[in-house]
């Protein structure tokens, strides 16, 4: 019996030794998923609060980029910046070169219960003076509740103004070559390598000088093929591109879904295609042409059909900013046909406008024959018109050799047709913004071309066409928004320390 009663206690201690230690290792094992399900729970919360915070450094770049968007349609660049601080000491490369800027502070933010956000943004250049490249830094800051350390997001962002003309020769759908057309380009306004980064950019442009503190030195210039580059950009947007055996020195891209074929697509020094020079990433968008309303303008009622110049000696101006411009409102009955050797010349010196936008599914301007329009040395001439536009015979004269004094903005909506066409020996020197047209370059003659940059609805290239773009178009931003050209995270305490004091108000 005492065996038995010992065996039995002996059972019993083992059971509840198993039972302390089964119970032991539950309980560890408990605390250790209460621990991991906590960190995890922290560390979820804080990637939740670190995308909050860039989002929250968005919203203060988003802020200041709109602010730089205002300054073309404010009487003076202070007024862009309601609400935030400005120091408007003047830019010095040496002694004040983050001058002028300005600063805010956005808080109110509530990115989660009991949080607190809040953003500091610092932009400078905010003037958006001519050769200066504004540079927007943004620091977000997140705090939670539980008393860990605060999130903080920094973004530098560089601005620069876009271009109409950017890339050369695009079109919101198809791009048709027939026979063997050719694109290339060159520098109309070519400049001294430059030597001193005047604006504190990082990048050596346009904007800078050479060691001579000059900067643009040569005169516009016409097109040579000794002078040709291999930078213009033949792209479609949403349609396809179909080269048959033309030739590009520069680059061919579509959208995401457009094919290109044929052609030979080449850099400087070959014929031989370079498929990396081919590329599916294209995008764009085409706002439409503002057209201008002058407080007085030159009626023009009936179709001119022989020689003139412009402006007449009973024509009255308009000035404005200094600048004087003669403007000429065409009635539906008023348009030009020129035959024969009648030229539209436009004076030496004279800046002119044609507003023709009253021809919808009608030619607004034909020339043929040995007939054209010459704008003279130092001239600009704008047309706008929602009607037809036929260029053959020989063409247009540009005597600035610079294609942005000569300009066709195409005005008929995305639902009207509007056809530009140059065909023959037709000539055009100037640059053609029509987003809703359809155009066609036929150089049917011996010399049919042009040179500038063209933006359209679609392009159909035929025969032996040549097109240059001109690259001095790239850099025409006036009235233009800014876009961003850098973005960058600052990441690092020293790429952080660079604004410790811009951003420490």
């Amino acid at each position: 019996m005492p065996f038995c009663q010992f065996t039995l206690r002996s059972a019993r201690g083992s059971v509840l030794i198993v039972a302390m230690l089964m119970a032991a290792i539950i309980g560890i094992s408990l605390v250790s998923f209460i621990k991991l399900s906590n960190n995890s729970l922290k560390q979820a919360n804080r990637t939740f609060y670190a995308n909050s915070a860039m989002n929250l450094a968005e919203v203060g770049l988003e802020e200041a980029i709109a602010c730089f968007n205002q300054l073309d349609n404010v009487a003076t660049p202070d007024l862009a910046w309601a609400g935030w601080t400005l120091n408007s000491t003047a830019y010095n490369a040496t002694s004040s070169p983050y001058t002028p800027y300005v600063v805010r502070n956005l808080t109110g933010f509530t990115p989660g219960p009991n949080t607190t956000g809040s953003v500091k943004v610092y932009a400078q250049h905010y003037k958006g003076s001519a050769g200066t490249t504004p540079v927007i830094v943004v620091r977000s800051t997140i705090v939670q509740p539980d008393g860990s350390p605060s999130i903080s997001k920094y973004i530098e962002v560089t601005l620069r103004k876009r271009s109409l003309f950017a890339n050369g020769f695009v079109a919101r759908l198809n791009i048709s070559w027939v026979g063997h057309p050719m694109a290339d380009s060159w520098d109309s306004k070519r400049y001294n390598s430059p030597t001193i980064d005047l604006d504190s950019d990082g990048i050596m442009d346009i904007n800078d000088a050479d060691a001579n503190g000059d900067g643009v030195l040569d005169p516009s210039r016409p097109y040579s093929s000794a002078i040709r580059t291999a930078n213009v950009i033949v792209a479609s947007v949403s349609g396809n591109i179909a080269l048959a055996t033309g030739d590009i020195w520069g680059s061919a891209k579509t959208g995401e879904f457009g094919t290109i074929t044929g052609g030979s697509v080449h850099p400087l020094g070959t014929t031989t295609d370079d498929p990396t020079r081919r590329t599916n990433d294209f995008n764009a968008t085409f706002p439409d042409p503002t057209i201008p309303a002058p407080t007085s303008s030159n009626p023009i009622t009936t179709n001119i059909n022989r020689s003139t110049v412009f402006p007449r000696s009973s024509d009255i101006p308009v000035t404005t900013g200094g600048v004087t411009t003669y403007y000429y409102n065409f009635t539906s009955t008023g348009t030009i046909n020129l035959a024969g050797s009648d030229t539209i010349s436009i004076a030496p010196g004279a800046n002119v406008v044609f507003l023709m936008n009253n021809h919808l599914s009608v030619n607004a301007i034909t020339t043929a024959g040995s007939a054209g329009v010459n704008t003279g040395a130092g001239a600009t001439l704008n047309v706008y018109t929602n009607g037809n536009v036929s260029i053959a015979g020989n063409g247009m004269v540009n005597a600035n050799n610079n294609a942005a004094t000569t300009a066709f903005w195409g005005t008929a909506t995305s639902t009207q047709t509007q056809n530009m066409t140059i065909s023959g020996n037709g000539q055009l020197t100037a640059v053609v913004y029509a987003p809703n047209a359809d155009v066609s370059l036929n150089g049917g003659g011996v010399s049919g071309l042009m040179a500038g940059a063209v933006i359209a609805k679609t392009i159909i290239m035929n025969g032996g066409t040549e097109f240059h773009y001109d690259e001095a178009l790239g850099r025409i931003t006036t009235g233009n928004p800014y876009g961003i050209s850098k973005w960058r995270e600052l990441q690092s305490a020293s790429e952080r320390a660079t604004y410790s004091t811009q951003l420490g108000y």
